[in-house]
């Protein structure tokens, strides 16, 4: 199983990679264009703006979109997939809806509407990525209860694709996660890889990995940011409430000792945050990679 960090421009996060062994990154077209990048990354591409080399998964941006009230992400799928290949991106995320933020309170009605888009939406991607194999397109399965996961579900599963994923799982209790990935599952039978957006719970990810390709997770960033650290316990403590010295073996905590939970004056208070979040991604990666890296098989 793939775990990609997300990797967010503004404030922009550490390039994670030069400090650890990562698998891939997720990065938001919206957040590119809030950022002002999105026409210079087309320019260059993202890999040699970014100095990376792995594995690029593109976001829509419809997830930024959904919880902002804002409108960043593409018009439609053609501007969609045209910007993945402008921007050299390896994996890009269909047009999706999620039923997140604003859309989780619209009308049954409406997100019907809505749900349906999304299908079109696969559809047309679909097409266009079977007339151009710059980018390989994961189309993303979204539903709000059984019934809509369902529908979603079995309406791309028609698409015969190598690679879906399931969204709007925020705020999901780990019972509800569990049962959403192996309902998805079963539709999709064991060979498409599937993807789980946003979701790093270690107890989730302990009984869901047999069914699941890959993975990806803000948690490093969002907790380095909130000046909390992630423990190799895999627990978060703000930095005012951790007593006890760290037995971290992170390349942070090698190099600068006690820096994570130093606050910082006025003026330096990111620098501190960037390394919060590069010890954070390493102990989340450490205890991820060992779930994973125990037997596990596709049911």
């Amino acid at each position: 199983m793939k775990i990609f960090l997300s990797w967010s421009p503004g404030p922009p996060d550490p390039p994670f990679w030069k400090w650890i062994m990562l698998d891939g990154i997720v990065v938001s077209i919206a957040l590119l264009k809030q950022e002002n990048l999105l026409e210079r990354a087309t320019i260059t591409g993202l890999h040699q703006l970014l100095d990376f080399n792995g594995t690029i998964f593109l976001d829509s941006g419809s997830y930024e979109d959904s919880i902002t009230n804002k409108e960043l992400r593409p018009k439609s799928p053609e501007e969609l997939v045209a910007l993945a290949k402008w921007l050299g991106a390896d994996l890009v995320a269909h047009l999706d809806v999620p039923f997140v933020g604003k859309n989780a309170k619209l009308s049954e009605e409406e997100k019907w509407r809505l749900l349906t888009q999304n299908v079109l939406n696969a559809k047309i991607c679909d097409e266009l990525s079977r007339s151009s194999k710059s980018v390989q397109v994961v189309y993303v399965i979204q539903g709000w209860n059984q019934e809509s996961l369902t529908y979603c579900c079995e309406e791309l599963s028609k698409l015969d694709a190598n690679y879906y994923a399931l969204g709007s799982l925020l705020g999901l209790q780990p019972q509800e996660i569990e049962f959403r990935v192996r309902l998805v599952r079963r539709i999709l039978g064991k060979e498409p890889k599937l993807h789980l957006f946003a979701v790093s719970n270690l107890a989730v990810i302990q009984r869901v990995k047999g069914l699941i390709d890959s993975i990806d997770s803000s948690t490093a960033s969002i907790a380095g940011a909130m000046k909390e650290i992630i423990k190799p316990s895999g627990k978060r403590s703000h930095i005012n409430q951790a007593n006890e010295r760290l037995n971290c073996g992170c390349p942070v905590c090698a190099k600068h000792k006690g820096a994570i939970f130093l606050l910082g004056k006025e003026g330096t208070q990111n620098y501190y945050n960037q390394l919060r979040k590069i010890h954070n991604a390493y102990q989340l990666l450490t205890n991820l990679r060992q779930i994973v890296n125990t037997q596990a098989h596709k049911n």
